[in-house]
């Protein structure tokens, strides 16, 4: 479960309260650290992994005569794209939007397997059309997720995968996150990296509001994503995982 706490005007008024909140360049570090480590396949995959391999899976049934452009919105530095290709070994044409803090690691631990970018335009002008777009656990950490929303409902992707994403029933809102520094990526921590508090923005939007944002696609598949609980004042926030296909 993951708290939220206090509630501020604006999102520019709660980083303030936090900055430099998640361009934090300890936590870029630790999640490259992370993603860097060798996968253990004895291990259970996290939930993460497998919201992903789900999307690719399912897009890839349906396009099957060339590789398959994603554009990873909040990917991190790489972690989708490591897990997936490992499990399916799809051919991909994969491109990462990040802050520019975190895209300068993954930069480094792309090594040509897929691209870098800070912006979703220059990712889209780079892919052409996008069979898939993959954001998981990233559009509620933007100052307005839902203009981003329709950026990218905009460039008409074939399958949108909304991973680990808020159910909130309520107008937007929005809060501090609240965690162990230990709590961002999968994995140990990098050894030179001592582990304390975190806290960086998070804005809670009507989930109603989200799904006319994407009225262009209909549910392919839905589940619930216990990794993405919040709790806020009190209210437990419940976590989905949503698969789009375009109507």
């Amino acid at each position: 479960m993951v708290a939220v706490t206090e509630v501020f005007q604006s999102f520019a008024a709660a980083l303030a309260a936090c900055a430099p909140g998640y361009n934090d360049s300890d936590i870029a570090d630790v999640i490259a650290y992370k993603t860097s480590l060798a996968i253990d396949h004895r291990q259970i995959e996290p939930e993460q992994a497998i919201n992903s391999i789900l999307a690719l899976g399912i897009c890839a049934a349906e396009i099957t005569d060339r590789p398959l452009k994603v554009l990873d919105f909040g990917g991190g530095c790489g972690f989708h794209y490591f897990r997936v290709t490992l499990a399916t070994r799809a051919r991909l044409r994969w491109a990462v939007v990040e802050t520019p803090t975190m895209a300068e690691r993954a930069v480094k631990l792309a090594n040509g397997r897929f691209d870098v970018f800070t912006t979703i335009d220059d990712a889209s002008a780079a892919l052409g059309p996008i069979d898939l777009i993959h954001a998981s656990s990233a559009i509620q950490y933007l100052p307005d997720p839902l203009a981003t929303l329709k950026s990218l409902a905009a460039l008409r992707a074939r399958f949108f995968a909304l991973a680990r994403f808020p159910v909130w029933d309520l107008p937007q809102t929005v809060g501090l996150q609240r965690s162990r520094l230990s709590e961002n990526g999968i994995g140990p921590m990098p050894p030179h990296i001592a582990d304390r508090q975190i806290a960086y923005p998070v804005t809670l939007v009507n989930f109603d509001e989200t799904m006319r944002t994407l009225s262009n696609y209909d549910v392919a598949m839905s589940m619930a994503s216990p990794s993405s609980n919040y709790e806020f004042g009190g209210r437990r926030v419940p976590g989905a995982s949503l698969i789009f296909r375009a109507k």
